[in-house]
């Protein structure tokens, strides 16, 4: 594409057009073919996915090296771990030998307090009744009641359609939604001839659906419908202005920020799930050939800032309800920065490197794009894209449909008073499930109350060709008598707002639920597991075991998802340190962007972004990024931190510390 060179002169495009309106559209209209940016030619297989093959060869390498070929430079367990074995075995009989009491009933609810008195019984009782719960509510062993025949059918069910799910446009058009469901109840009913056949045990179906994820996910929709719908340009608009930029690279270096920052101050599914849209309406204004940088910006580092609190993800909560010792939220955060923080930036310099085109258009390379971003080197592809940008600007100064200079409205703070006592609730450790669900529904109350007395009546006027209005048509009676026009009804939210919740999203999630439990019943994870980590078992995070452990949890959250992989850890281990904990969060949270099915936060980005219109973000598009990026976070990420950390690697309840 070629430009005049009036373009690249032009020091300041936002003064040259403050006061030319005319001149203003006339550009427009001449720099339409400018401001869509042309596609880039089409990836050779190398260029698209010679970076992830290059990292899975380095990470299969780099494990080679460490531990050998077939294992044969694992360790054998020291005495100390021969101790700690014991110690366990020995601490574990004697808490089985403790009466059952009247209150372990309830113990489906949680184990209750860390810190018991002496007359509660102290750290035995505290121990007792979480390994009640861990042994009998959170992870029960029925694999040795299946057949053969019924655990491989389970298992190849549940590959079935997890293949489904990943490449859902290569067979019928039914989308994820119904993918899960179907394969969900086709789950149930199978598990149902297995037990009537003996070739399988009693599948509680009910059990396996985590309710909690449910609950957030609704109130967060519920939430961010009513901060987009209640007033044009209020807060979501602001937000929606605050990431926008002519510049594609620092768009782009916006929505990573905030989504980092944000997935570590309330949860990663929830930035997901609200600026999802926002990120679409960028690239629709911006006329954008390629959303998938803008909205992989979104959904990498929202996993990636997820792991730096604890509650950032649903993994990282469960972690903190299920470790056996205790771990505070300054801790977690002080041991896992330094991680989060390499992730961070690896992930930023693989998105500028690999979708450099898009992101830098009209450069030549990596060491243009180098002066672009810290020298402020503009091409004239980019020049044009500022031109564009704020001619648009000067012509349609109130293009939002609100007038700048308005500033906030009354109700605009409200929304930004609500969100923030949402946050200090988040932060504070409340119930997110109730937090959000709370939000939502007193910004219902709100928006209902604005309709009705403060917004204009909509206008059932109808007119004619000419514009004129055309009067009501008169009713009468039997007696001849004219009926006088009722009021208009008013239009509730139930016929409005609330039918704009994506309850398929939710059935998504119900459906993904039973097949992973299922399959988990089938003990296929725990043997993969137990297996793959031959002597490392019993030292995964130590010395050169904790990469090769990295690579299994990788494996199992992108199969089996992270949070029933958390689950079975905490079985598996109950006795698990502080920092082995550390290593998991870490390693499960990051492990969700090497695939679209591994995080939670990748499903919402793509539902939301199909249901406005944008498929882009696919299972075979987001793999060539979300490898490469995900094993070099990770292993960078583990490599900080081993060497960097003050957590525990003992335990204190334990007694061996």
């Amino acid at each position: 594409m070629v430009f005049k060179p009036s373009f690249t002169r032009r020091k300041s495009p936002r003064h040259c057009y403050a006061g030319r309106r005319t001149s203003g559209m006339m550009d427009i209209e001449r720099s339409e073919s400018i401001d869509a940016v042309k596609a880039p030619a089409k990836m050779s297989f190398m260029r698209k996915w010679g970076p992830a093959l290059l990292a899975i060869a380095g990470v299969l390498a780099l494990n080679a090296s460490l531990l050998g070929p077939t294992g044969s430079k694992i360790p054998e367990l020291s005495q100390s771990h021969l101790e700690r074995r014991a110690l366990i075995e020995r601490h574990t009989a004697e808490v089985r030998a403790m009466p059952s009491q009247a209150e372990d009933r309830y113990l489906n609810r949680g184990f209750g307090s860390r810190h018991l008195t002496e007359q509660e019984g102290g750290n035995m009782e505290y121990t007792r009744r979480r390994h009640r719960y861990l042994g009998e509510y959170l992870h029960v062993d029925v694999s040795d009641q299946f057949s053969v025949f019924g655990k491989w059918s389970v298992a190849l069910i549940y590959f079935a359609f997890w293949f489904f799910l990943m490449f859902p446009n290569w067979f019928l058009p039914i989308g994820r939604p119904g993918i899960a469901l179907g394969g969900g109840l086709s789950m149930v009913v199978w598990r149902f001839v297995l037990l009537k056949t003996g070739h399988g045990p009693f599948f509680d179906a009910e059990r396996v659906i985590i309710m909690e994820p449910l609950f957030l996910l609704f109130g967060l929709m519920l939430t961010t419908i009513y901060l987009e719908k209640m007033e044009r340009g209020g807060l979501f608009d602001k937000l929606r202005d605050s990431l926008d930029d002519p510049v594609n690279w620092k768009r782009s270096g916006k929505i990573m920020a905030m989504s980092t920052l944000g997935s570590a101050a309330v949860m990663n599914d929830s930035v997901a799930l609200i600026f999802s849209g926002v990120v679409v309406d960028l690239c629709v204004r911006h006329k954008v050939a390629n959303s998938l940088p803008y909205l992989l910006s979104l959904a990498t580092t929202a996993n990636i800032g997820s792991a730096l609190t604890l509650t950032g993800n649903p993994q990282n909560i469960l972690i903190v309800s299920l470790s056996y010792d205790d771990i505070g939220w300054l801790e977690f955060a002080g041991n896992v920065a330094l991680p989060v923080v390499a992730a961070s930036c690896i992930n930023v310099i693989m998105m500028f490197v690999y979708y450099g085109s898009e992101l830098f258009p009209g450069s030549s390379g990596v060491a243009e794009n180098i002066g672009i971003i810290f020298l402020g080197n503009r091409t004239p592809e980019m020049l044009a894209q500022e031109h564009a940008f704020y001619a648009r600007q000067a012509a349609s100064p109130d293009q939002s449909g609100v007038d700048a200079s308005s500033g906030w409205t009354f109700w605009s703070k409200l929304q930004v008073l609500i969100v923030v006592i949402f946050l200090i609730c988040f932060a504070v450790g409340l119930d997110v499930c109730v937090v959000s669900i709370s939000a939502g529904a007193i910004l219902m109350v709100v928006a209902a109350y604005k309709r009705q007395h403060y917004d204009p009546r909509p206008d059932t006027t109808q007119y004619d060709a000419e514009g004129n209005p055309i009067p009501r048509k008169k009713t009468y009676d039997m007696d001849g008598n004219e009926i006088e026009p009722e009021e208009d009804e008013l239009v509730t939210e139930s016929e409005t707002t609330l039918t704009e919740v994506d309850y398929g999203l939710l059935m998504l999630f119900i459906g993904q639920f039973l097949l992973i439990g299922s399959f988990d019943d089938t003990g296929v994870p725990q043997a993969f597991f137990n297996i793959s980590m031959g002597n490392c078992a019993e030292q995964m995070t130590k010395g050169a075991c904790v990469y090769w452990f990295v690579m299994v949890i990788t494996i199992l959250s992108n199969v089996a998802s992270n949070v029933p992989v958390v689950q079975m850890l905490a079985a598996t281990f109950p006795y698990a340190t502080p920092y082995d904990w550390l290593q998991v969060s870490f390693s499960a949270t990051v492990a969700g962007n090497l695939t679209m099915l591994g995080s939670a936060a990748n499903m919402i980005v793509a539902f939301q972004a199909a249901k406005v219109g944008d498929r882009t973000f696919t299972s075979e598009r987001h793999a060539p990024f979300g490898i490469p990026s995900t094993l070099l976070c990770l292993y960078a990420g583990t490599f900080f931190l081993a060497t960097f950390h003050f957590a525990p690697e003992c335990s204190e309840r334990l007694g061996e510390c």
